[in-house]
């Protein structure tokens, strides 16, 4: 028998649990309140220190005591995504399920990368990809996965695209110059995917965009004529379904109608913008998607999931099966090729993520997350009108989905130190992005709390702040 102080007792893990759950929610509490800041600034070795990192790493001796103060310490110093002022970054405020999802599976601790590891975190997998394959359109025809993460997700999908260029060129590498053609404003990820396949980070070449980044659907044939001129192999073209930092889709029919003239990949990155498909009012955004390849769809965006879930859907279920398939006789049965998860990805151990989505399914309904994503799309265009309205600030574009970029005119070319300010006065947390040559401050709805005053207040607070700065 092993030795059962290496095992969890079960009355010392409801007792921990318990306490910690209790700690969790007092925290969800004050952030949803806004009467805590919304981020820290602390420098790294002060939270080093404060949670004495160098003691439990070097001594151990953790109590339940001591672990509670550690929580509410740990928690204090970490972002708040449920406050009412969260206005950063595209991390969704996790939701209900999907932290019971993870208390789930941190407790069993299944990786489904055969299914005989676990029968129900395969079949939630699947049930999640293919959930979302419907709700693309490409639920007759097409196939997907779940992995984490959109930079996964667009790497898996190049890797296809480019069987599909050169079908020996999983087994014997690249032949001639493979490019992938993106906007300028694509996702970052595709170059890393670029590099790590052999093309290069320059392999991602730029297509012509419009003003606010989006590509220009007329400029695109000579681009792709001009590419194998010089000798290059286009191997996919990646549409930003939305762009990450401007939340701007673009003309996926047009750019699906090119694509197809010139037997080119379509891949959409709808790592952020894809769950507009759940929204009967916003599900026009994503007109097109039937002509394309590929799709990335993060669900720790716009569904509300804990990171990084996300899904990879192929329309043609001939672009993706068979793809990560791998010789492995510990492993996998060729009966089981069609269940085995972890022949259907980067990735072979992994949880079975697919948990989140369909636990959302279950206590929220379609219905529900529709909701959300209308609430926030809806409420970045009522901020938009106001600021509009605002002295002062000046707005580029009227926003397609829940991000909003502003400039505070007085601050002329000081807006990142603007937004410095703004983040440590602690009522709001901004994140910033260039427009062309123009640094813009930028506002992404995540936190169900944030209404329609928070938006007002935002106003108030930048320009109350941007006097505090000096000439």
């Amino acid at each position: 028998m092993g030795d059962p102080g290496m095992d969890p007792g079960l009355d010392d893990l409801r007792d921990t649990a318990g306490a910690v759950l209790d700690e969790l929610v007092r925290f969800l509490a004050d952030s949803r309140s806004g009467e805590r800041p919304v981020v820290s600034t602390a420098p790294i070795d002060e939270v080093e220190k404060l949670l004495e990192l160098g003691r439990w790493t070097r001594e151990g001796g953790m109590d339940a005591e001591d672990l509670v103060r550690f929580v509410r310490t740990y928690c204090g110093l970490g972002a708040a995504y449920h406050h009412p002022g969260y206005l950063a970054h595209q991390i969704a405020p996790s939701d209900t399920p999907g932290i019971v999802a993870d208390l789930v599976q941190s407790v069993l601790n299944n990786a489904p990368l055969i299914y005989e590891l676990t029968p129900p975190g395969a079949a939630v997998d699947r049930a999640a990809w293919r959930w979302m394959l419907a709700r693309a359109g490409w639920g007759e025809s097409g196939t997907g996965t779940l992995t984490h993460g959109g930079s996964l997700g667009n790497l898996i999908a190049l890797v296809a695209a480019r069987g599909r260029a050169d079908e020996d060129s999983w087994r014997r590498g690249n032949r001639g110059r493979l490019v992938v053609l993106a906007a300028p404003s694509g996702h970052y990820s595709l170059r890393k995917a670029a590099a790590v396949m052999g093309l290069g980070a320059d392999g991602v070449r730029p297509l012509p965009v419009d003003a606010l980044g989006r590509i220009l659907v007329d400029r695109v044939p000579e681009e792709i004529a001009a590419a194998r001129r010089r000798g290059e192999r286009p191997i996919a073209l990646v549409a930003n379904a939305c762009a990450t930092g401007t939340g701007l889709y673009d003309d996926l029919a047009g750019l699906a109608g090119v694509c197809r003239e010139h037997a080119l990949w379509l891949h959409v990155d709808g790592a952020h913008g894809a769950s507009a498909l759940v929204s009967d009012r916003y599900r026009h955004l994503m007109a097109g998607l039937e002509g394309a390849d590929s799709l990335t769809w993060d669900a720790h965006k716009m569904l509300r999931a804990p990171v990084l879930t996300t899904g990879v859907l192929f329309r043609e279920r001939e672009s993706f099966d068979g793809l990560f398939e791998q010789d492995a006789s510990y492993l996998f049965e060729p009966r089981m090729r069609d269940v085995d998860p972890g022949q259907r990805t980067f990735e072979t151990t992994k949880p079975p993520i697919g948990l989140r989505i369909v636990l959302a399914l279950a206590m929220r309904g379609e219905r529900g997350l529709a909701e959300y994503v209308d609430r926030q799309y809806d409420l970045a265009h009522r901020a938009w009108e106001s600021l509009r309205e605002t002295p002062g600030f000046e707005l580029p574009y009227e926003p397609e989905s829940n991000v909003l970029c502003f400039r505070y005119g007085p601050a002329g070319d000081r807006q990142l130190d603007l937004r410095r300010l703004i983040n440590e006065d602690g009522g709001f947390y901004l994140s910033s992005v260039r427009i062309g040559e123009a640094a813009h401050l930028r506002a992404a709805f995540m936190s169900p709390t944030t209404g329609a005053e928070d938006v007002d207040a935002l106003g108030a607070a930048t320009a109350r702040l941007a006097a505090a700065l000096r000439p």
